[in-house]
């Protein structure tokens, strides 16, 4: 119904003001037994290991998340996680609550919107107020609908829930801002909702095209009366999308080594097909939910066929409807429209579907519904379409509401939910993090069985499972596992930790020259690291080959001139054939950290073989300071001071020595020798 007038509210009866209390009530019921589920998957990277949330008021870093994680260019959900963390740390209640209050005020968002569209299309309704019923009736299903159940109790997808709501709060305030004039508050309201989405995920780019197909559906009469009253609107609406070429660099999609697994458009655009369909079943039969659809699989078109012909007769009748009977072609663009920024030839090659991606598609659903069964029942009298509506909603609000609270209990605990995937779609990342579960509860025979069934698809199953096989002994297996993923996965950013894995198995099997290559092929990924290095060098060592673990030594001190370990290391590995230089890097060593005793003793060592007995006596006396019952350090102090013939303080050092350690002989007889000598002078 194109119209450019707008309905003049009444007064508003009581039960206006209850709409959003059910609204709110409804929510919270439904996810009250949802509060105490633990971090999963991407929670981890998101919330646990963030550092930046971990001081909200620190603007700059909170409002730069870490890259490659799930908030990479999403600032204002980051922030919400940092306000979390400062009222509770790492209680997972708190961004439970956090999510649930996210959820219920979009509901309200989409109760404001429903109204107001609803109130310009359905017929025998007289004005904004009577549609608050059918409004309610859809923002009721939509709050407790389960395939909203991913997006309200998967802690990370709290971006998925703030970009809706700010969406939603967008169309709200431009429809609001029709009243006015040009650049109202109303509008100004809009383009700041707008601003918020992108920066919450880049799925808010739609909101220009929402505002203006509302607008074209339900306000004007043509496109170009839409954008004369409305350019400026829409200008500023489409400005958000600097946000997003600003946040764009660094989001996987776009960033050099973003994703690590690759899949090609045509590829992914085979598999939305089966599984928009799959969306679609769930939204009418919401049963066997799944928290993790995997990654996309080789599909032929024939495979997918049947599911492209479903959508495209659905897309037919939306592009009718929307000729025919705009409001409903308007919630059926809705669908499509806010479904495609992720189900569409973008390729998202870590995940083939995700039911948060229905979060906003759903309403256009739900929408359409509600307007059949108003149309339907049109025709029959008004006292028995309001009790068929209320009965009938209210029936279904329990049913889904129900359905949820038990999928809820799915999200409990990380066992439980994984074994639910491996249930209703087994694929290798289930079978790795199921694995991870059952570790955390103790079962490692268990888990090594999930991961060599996740092995042979996942690059990051094969790692754990080799990880666990060398953390069980067992070396063959072990080695067995490395060497596989170090062939298959050359550019996965685990091969360097894999690599430092698959050493040590080598070096625990006796195999020093395997343990070499593999920390020779790790310099050669990042040769500017200079703890790839001292690895290096460390191994070099243990297969006695010096004069390289020299080499190697010497460029990790070109590359980091203050690095202790390489200074100490190579001083010691220097000690025999160039003492004079190794005097010079373990000092400078000491100079970084004074109170190494072993490098000290090490130095002590090198002077006493040379006789500079001076500085001998000034290192012990150093190390005595900081470590005074050190027998060996009495003996060298007491060496140091006899051979300066000052037998007195020697004497003293020596019986130190010795009282500390009876069983030094060597103090023993230097003490005896220095007896002697005081004894034989007159």
């Amino acid at each position: 119904m194109n119209t450019s007038t707008v309905a003049t509210p009444s007064p508003r009866p009581a039960w206006v003001w209850l709409a959003p209390v059910l609204i709110v009530l409804a929510g919270l019921i439904v996810y009250a037994n949802g509060l105490h589920g633990p971090f999963l998957l991407d929670d981890h990277r998101a919330i646990e290991d963030n550092m930046s949330i971990r001081d909200w008021r620190s603007t700059a870093a909170v409002l730069h998340p870490p890259r490659q994680t799930p908030l990479t260019g999403r600032p204002l959900p980051n922030l919400s996680f940092a306000i979390n963390y400062g009222l509770g740390g790492l209680a997972v209640e708190g961004y439970h609550a956090g999510n649930v209050l996210v959820h219920l005020l979009a509901a309200l968002a989409l109760f404001g919107v429903l109204r107001r569209s609803f109130a310009r299309d359905l017929p025998g309704l007289p004005g904004s107020l009577a549609a608050g019923v059918p409004a309610l009736m859809g923002a009721l299903v939509w709050v407790v609908h389960p395939l909203n159940s991913e997006t309200v109790n998967y802690l990370t997808q709290r971006t998925e829930s703030m970009m809706a709501l700010f969406c939603l709060l967008a169309l709200y305030a431009a429809i609001r801002g029709l009243d006015g004039k040009r650049l109202n508050r109303w509008e100004l309201a809009a383009v700041v909702a707008a601003f918020c989405g992108v920066a919450s995920k880049e799925s808010a780019l739609v909101i220009p095209f929402i505002v203006a197909a509302w607008d074209r559906t339900f306000a004007f009469p043509s496109w170009s009366a839409a954008w004369a009253r409305r350019c400026p609107l829409y200008g500023l609406l489409t400005l958000s999308w600097l946000i997003f070429a600003f946040f764009a660099r660094e989001l996987p999609f776009f960033a050099p080594g973003g994703f690590e697994e690759q899949v090609s458009r045509w590829t992914y655009l085979l598999n939305q097909g089966p599984i928009i369909t799959q969306y679609l079943g769930l939204t009418f039969w919401p049963l066997g939910l799944v928290f993790d659809y995997g990654a996309p699989e080789a599909l032929s078109l024939t495979e997918a066929a049947p599911s492209l012909v479903i959508i495209a007769v659905l897309l037919a009748a939306t592009g009718t409807a929307m000729v025919l009977r705009p409001a409903l072609g308007f919630w059926g663009l809705w669908f499509f429209v806010t479904l495609a920024p992720a189900s569409s030839l973008i390729p998202i090659p870590t995940e083939v579907g995700a039911e948060r991606r229905m979060y906003l598609p759903l309403i256009g659903l739900i929408a359409t519904v509600v307007l059949l069964v108003y149309q339907l029942a049109a025709s029959r009298p008004g006292a028995f379409r309001r009790r068929a509506a209320v009965a009938g909603t209210a029936i279904l609000v329990l049913a889904l509401g129900a359905s949820t609270m038990v999928r809820n209990r799915d999200y409990r605990t990380s066992l439980g939910m994984w074994q639910t995937v491996l249930d209703r779609r087994p694929h290798a990342r289930a079978h790795e993090h199921l694995a991870v579960a059952l570790r955390d509860a103790g079962d490692i025979e268990a888990a090594i069985a999930h991961l060599r069934l996740g092995a042979p698809d996942s690059g990051n199953a094969r790692h754990a499972l080799a990880s666990a096989l060398l953390e069980q002994g067992d070396l063959t297996g072990a080695i067995a596992e490395f060497r596989e993923f170090v062939r298959l996965h050359q550019t996965s950013p685990r091969i360097v930790p894999a690599r430092e894995e698959f050493a040590l198995a080598l070096q625990q099997a006796g195999d020093l020259g395997g343990a070499v290559e593999q920390h020779r092929a790790i310099v050669a990924t990042a040769p500017s690291s200079t703890e790839g290095r001292l690895r290096l060098a460390d191994a070099l060592v243990e297969a006695g080959d010096h004069s390289n673990a020299i080499t190697e030594l010497r460029e990790a001190v070109r590359l980091e001139p203050a690095n202790l370990s390489a200074l100490l290391n190579l001083g010691v590995l220097l000690t025999d054939d160039r003492p004079d230089e190794a005097v010079e890097l373990l000092r400078r060593g000491l100079r970084l950290a004074p109170t190494t005793t072993e490098a000290r003793k090490q130095l002590m060592g090198i002077l006493f073989k040379q006789g500079r007995w001076a500085e001998l006596e000034l290192e012990a006396e150093t190390l005595l300071s900081y470590a005074p019952d050190d027998a060996e350090t009495h003996n060298l102090m007491g060496v140091a001071l006899a051979s300066q013939d000052r037998l007195g303080r020697a004497h003293e050092h020596f019986d130190a020595s010795v009282r500390l350690d009876p069983t030094n002989a060597e103090a023993r007889a230097n003490l005896a020798a220095v007896n002697a000598l005081v004894n034989s002078q007159p």
